[in-house]
């Protein structure tokens, strides 16, 4: 099988994780496609996050119509900080002969130099990739023949990620403001009736 791993706060899940979600399922021919929430991200403050049956929730919400989305609680499962690669190595176990593409944003790509054991992640997955403005496709292609000297198997998606960040949802949020537009509909109901992010 061909698996797709998307990982991320999803602090909260918007429309345009949901996009690059079925933009990759369809560009890279997908079987499945686990979308994974981190427990704690060994680079951000978890300042702010909601807690982990919030950020399930609403993941299921979010992709109940999908019958290609798997959502795990995988990281959820370990207290330590979740690493990437400890993330893939257990997923190994159950997946032992498929292919996994791992889905990442192109800030992450350009610094996956810097990523806990990124070598030993690279001989276990497709690296895949979105360029969110025109000049950063050129710096992806640099980048990954320059440190990898041709050996790095990627993939840089040819479409454009819509632009959404979490952080400007939470702050509008907390301003009162309509989230409507940014998130599916279910969501901004959870949203508003556990009162998350409104402090």
């Amino acid at each position: 099988m061909r698996i797709g791993i998307f990982g991320g706060a999803f602090n909260p899940v918007h429309n345009g994780h949901i996009n690059l979600a079925k933009s990759y399922l369809e560009s890279l021919s997908l079987d499945k496609l686990l979308v994974i929430p981190t427990a704690n991200p060994p680079h951000k403050s978890a300042e702010g996050l909601a807690d982990a049956e919030a950020r399930l929730a609403m993941l299921s919400l979010a992709f109940k119509s999908d019958s290609k989305v798997e959502i795990s609680d995988i990281e959820f499962q370990r207290k330590e900080k979740s690493y990437t690669y400890n993330t893939i190595m257990e997923l190994r176990k159950s997946y032992p002969d498929d292919e996994f593409f791992l889905i990442i944003g192109n800030d992450q790509f350009l610094s996956f130099d810097k990523w806990y054991k990124y070598n030993e992640l690279l001989l276990e997955v497709v690296l895949c990739t979105a360029a969110r403005e025109k000049n950063k496709k050129e710096e992806i292609i640099s980048f990954a023949e320059k440190l990898l000297n041709g050996r790095l198997d990627y993939y840089l998606a040819a479409f454009e990620p819509v632009i959404v960040s979490s952080s400007e949802i939470r702050e509008k949020i907390k301003n009162k403001d309509d989230i409507s537009g940014f998130v599916p509909a279910e969501v901004c109901k959870y949203i508003k009736d556990e009162g998350l992010y409104i402090v």
